[in-house]
């Protein structure tokens, strides 16, 4: 969104609306605006001041509003307006303001009373906290330094406030194209894991329907209950895959047993963890259940494995234990590789960081701590194990 310097002033005595336009927008600093506005009237007119002001004048609060759609309609935002109380005629600008805020509720205000028209604390009530930070008052007779200076404060503040959102929408989208591109990294890493898998287990298929193929009948018959419990073998294979490759948006919680997700994780990457000789140690059994997403735990626990797996390169060891520790679970993954730098280990969670260089997107652990502490409700915090190699530690709430 560009940068706005529009006003809406809306004010029902013509005397007032000249001292707005002789404050905002003097005569000799005035530059004429087209406006394909349908509203027209001997007040309702656009200019802009050596401050760059472009001030709408309207005698109404209906009109104002017209204006504002009509600014929408444009996307020429007004950045800011002047309304004050007490209108001649139709609604009042208190009634006026909450009618555009629901048209454009970034729009800030300023009401000009005088102390009879509305007590301060009762349009705070009216407008109610969702609004507070988007509105100020202005008593009668005002100056025109009061004026002048609001305008600038409270237009700079549109401004400001525009562009940090843009910049959040920016980095949000970046984030999730980055968490997305982890994801596809994880993938693929299992991809390749499950395709020696399906190798193997095609093999058995292979060999056992070959052997069978000239055998007596109860060769026969063994080879091809050999080969129905490959195929279920391959079917669940399959399956675990499916369900890593899910989006996981979708952050409901339910019940469930913490092992699960953990040895699900270590089925799909079974062969690369023989690969690199790795020996694998699980003890997470008769634990209570715990308020998780069975889904989102596979990732934490797919990248922590990951990670293991990267650090030791291969002769090593891999160890996860779940106990129960008063009301919360604990899971922990260790491995045997070389460990993290002292200086590294506050810095593993933040977004971005990595020291993997091009072959990293520094999210991994990020996205962990993010499911395990905001999803979940629990803490995630990693060590050095004194016998050597990283220590991550997991704490889950115990569904009762």
């Amino acid at each position: 969104m560009k940068p706005s310097q529009r006003i809406l002033i809306v004010e029902d005595e013509k005397a007032i609306l000249d001292v707005y336009r002789d404050i905002l927008s003097p005569k000799e600093s005035v530059t004429s605006i087209k406006s394909s506005r349908k509203i027209q009237t001997q007040s309702s007119q656009d200019q802009i001041h050596a401050d760059r002001f472009e001030l709408t004048l309207v005698p109404t609060g209906e009109e104002a509003i017209e204006a504002v759609k009509e600014s929408i309609k444009e996307d020429r935002p007004f950045a800011l307006g002047f309304f004050d109380v007490l209108l001649g005629k139709g609604i009042d600008g208190i009634e006026t303001v909450k009618r555009i805020h629901e048209l454009n509720s970034q729009m800030y205000a300023v009401l000009v009373t005088a102390y009879q028209d509305r007590h301060v604390d009762s349009i705070r009530s009216l407008f109610g906290t969702e609004f507070q930070d988007r509105w100020d008052y202005l008593n009668k007779p005002f100056t025109e330094g009061e004026i002048l200076q609001k305008a600038r404060n409270m237009v700079s503040m549109w401004n400001i406030r525009q562009h940090d959102a843009e910049q959040r929408s920016i980095l949000d989208e970046l984030k999730a194209k980055l968490v997305a591109s982890e994801k596809s990294l994880t993938i693929a890493a299992v991809a390749r894991s499950i395709g020696h898998e399906f190798g193997n287990i095609l093999l058995q298929i292979m060999g056992r329907a070959d052997l069978s193929r000239e055998g007596t009948p109860e060769v026969m018959k063994s080879g091809l209950e050999t080969i129905l419990l490959a195929t279920e073998h391959a079917s669940k294979v399959l399956e675990r895959f499916k369900n890593l490759a899910k989006p996981t948006e979708s952050h409901e919680l339910k019940k469930i047993d913490i092992g699960d997700p953990i040895k699900e994780v270590l089925l799909l990457v079974d062969h690369e963890l023989k690969r690199r000789n790795i020996q694998t140690t699980l003890k997470v059994d008769d634990l209570p259940p715990i308020n998780g997403n069975h889904n989102t735990l596979v990732q934490v626990f797919m990248n922590l494995v990951i990670n293991s797996m990267h650090a030791i390169e291969e002769n090593g060891s891999l160890e996860i234990l779940g106990k129960r520790i008063n009301d919360e679970i604990e899971i922990t993954v260790r491995d045997t590789g070389p460990g993290i730098p002292p200086e590294n280990l506050e810095k593993v969670f933040d977004s971005f960081f990595t020291t993997k260089g091009d072959s990293g997107t520094g999210l991994g652990l990020a996205i962990c701590k993010e499911i395990i502490e905001i999803t979940h409700g629990g803490r995630l915090s990693v060590s050095n194990h004194p016998e050597g190699g990283a220590l991550f530690r997991m704490l889950f709430p115990i569904e009762e």
